[in-house]
């Protein structure tokens, strides 16, 4: 038994391809591999790209949203500031020239407009 065992090894080990297969083979898998790898990783490398550019422009529009915001707050204490009769009344006399009943109002000319 031993001998035939010794002589199935020996024709064995001579059989075409049975020495690792073919080398094209080796190589087209490695390509394919390689090939794969390398897809993926650009797809990473696109998606991460992406992923960059999104948080840039969420940060840009977190910083239109602070400013919108500070706007809004300056614009409802404008409002507050209407409503006050105080602010009202100021305003009147400064921009309408109006004063209250019983009250006289002086304008002065200033020194260039005097007749000569």
């Amino acid at each position: 038994m031993r001998a035939v065992t010794a002589a199935k090894s020996k024709n064995l080990a001579y059989l075409p391809g049975a020495r690792g297969g073919r080398p094209w083979q080796k190589r087209l898998i490695m390509g394919l591999i390689l090939v794969v790898v390398l897809y993926f990783g650009l797809l990473f490398a696109a998606q991460y790209w992406r992923l960059v550019q999104f948080r840039q422009t969420l940060d840009d529009i977190d910083a239109q949203i602070a400013s919108a915001r500070a706007q809004n707050e300056e614009m409802q204490a404008e409002i507050e500031r209407l409503h006050s009769p105080a602010y009202l009344e100021e305003m009147a006399r400064q921009e309408l020239g109006m004063v209250r009943s019983g009250e006289l109002l002086f304008f002065f000319q200033k020194p260039d407009n005097l007749p000569q």
